[in-house]
């Protein structure tokens, strides 16, 4: 959820919350103090009929629409009692809700049961319309807020935008620092001159880094092919067999070292991304070179190589390194496949799986892509090549899976 609507969102809601409570609330307050304003008015009123009758008698105190009515009575409990009841109003056809006051008076010594009556139509009329006016007034303060918030939270929120958008266009392979907008609110500021101190920083440890892989390669290539030279001029002179031996293994270990040395050296470079050309790859063509790579090798170790579906598929790479992707995991599969078994290759038009028989059990898919995790006995290999797939694969977004089924290995790699 973005920024502003969830500031947004909240506000709304608070805003609603206190519209559904406050409409009833008001209602309930503004109908107590009209009940008390009424019960008032009726005790003014009983006031008022105390002083008439007490300089006429009772029958010649006359309202309208019986809405006092005098009667003697036995009852010598003076008290007030206040009501409301419906009464039918003929002149309209409609029961009307009135408020009532029954209290029993004493005037010259004799008692009064006193009935005051007074309709409350004008004051509901009066609430609803008061509660309705409330309730407009919360609607049109609801779509202001939500309207001003909007607009202030889109002025405030450009800068941050903005600097979003050029981090996510900014790579540091391209040395081009990103220029961020000036902002008068305080903690963007803050954020763009962390920002800037911190990609000013990365750039330069890339290059630093960059350097270093690539001299640290020169170098260390250079005494390994003396030495490996060196070897190869000592086997041609006259060694005894045990000499021989040391030396063979000796040549070996620079051959692995050298082979060390490149991997580690490819993996830096994918990991640096420096490899941005891109172009059209037809995957099925990739897939079918590879294999005829490992033709003699298959035949050597005896194994079934079964091609099962291959459709075209293109994607947009760098084409040395999908078939360093598409070598390796063919590499991987050979490697783990005993003498007689079968290697299965398949392609769709978003995925490509190899599948070997397994002569063992399942491998550990925790640790596999991990570097240096050998799966494998060969001393030839330096348990590196999956982690150069998934790292090809996590520069491109494409989803690299281990999957054990029915005694086979299958590693599968998923094209967007």
């Amino acid at each position: 959820m973005k920024l502003i609507h969830y500031i947004s969102t909240r506000y709304s809601l608070y805003t609603i919350l206190l519209a559904i409570l406050s409409v009833p609330l008001f209602y309930v307050l503004v109908q107590r103090i009209m009940m008390y304003n009424l019960d008032e008015s009726l005790g003014y009123q009983k006031t008022w009929i105390l002083q008439k009758l007490e300089t006429g008698p009772p029958e010649d105190f006359t309202s309208y629409n019986n809405s006092v009515v005098i009667t003697p009575t036995g009852n010598k409990t003076v008290r007030d009692t206040f009501y409301s009841k419906d009464i039918f109003i003929p002149e309209d056809h409609e029961m009307v809700k009135h408020r009532v006051l029954e209290s029993v008076i004493r005037v010259n010594g004799k008692y009064y049961a006193l009935q005051i009556q007074k309709s409350m139509l004008e004051d509901a009329d009066l609430v609803k319309s008061i509660s309705l006016l409330q309730f407009v007034f919360i609607l049109f303060l609801l779509a202001g807020l939500f309207l001003i918030n909007r607009n202030l939270s889109r002025n405030i929120l450009k800068p941050f935008q903005d600097t979003l958008r050029k981090l996510a266009g900014y790579r540091v392979d391209k040395h081009q620092t990103p220029q961020f907008e000036p902002t008068a609110i305080q903690e963007f500021g803050e954020l763009n001159r962390s920002l800037d101190a911190l990609l000013l920083r990365n750039a330069h440890l890339y290059k630093a880094q960059k350097e270093f892989t690539e001299n640290a390669a020169h170098e260390t290539q250079t005494p390994l092919a003396i030495i490996q030279s060196k070897l190869d001029l000592l086997l041609q002179t006259p060694v005894n067999g045990e000499q021989a031996g040391l030396i063979e293994e000796l040549t070996l270990s620079v051959r692995k070292l050298q082979k060390l040395n490149r991997t580690l050296l490819l993996l830096t470079k994918i990991e640096n991304n420096q490899f941005p050309e891109t172009e059209s790859i037809d995957v099925k063509t990739v897939v079918m070179h590879t294999a005829d790579q490992f033709t003699d090798m298959i035949v050597e170790k005896q194994i079934q190589l079964e091609t099962g579906s291959l459709e075209t598929s293109r994607i947009e790479a760098n084409g040395a390194l999908i078939d360093i992707l598409i070598s390796n995991l063919f590499s991987n599969a050979f490697r783990h496949t005993a003498s007689g078994g079968r290697i299965r290759l398949s392609l769709s038009q978003h995925t490509f799986t190899v599948s070997n028989t397994a002569s063992g059990s399942a491998l550990n898919a925790t640790q596999i892509f991990q570097r240096f995790q050998k799966q494998s006995t060969d001393s030839r290999s330096v348990g590196l090549g999956l982690e150069i797939c998934k790292q090809i694969c996590e520069l491109y977004g494409y989803k690299l899976q281990y999957r054990f089924l029915e005694q086979q290995h299958s590693f599968s790699v998923s094209f967007p």
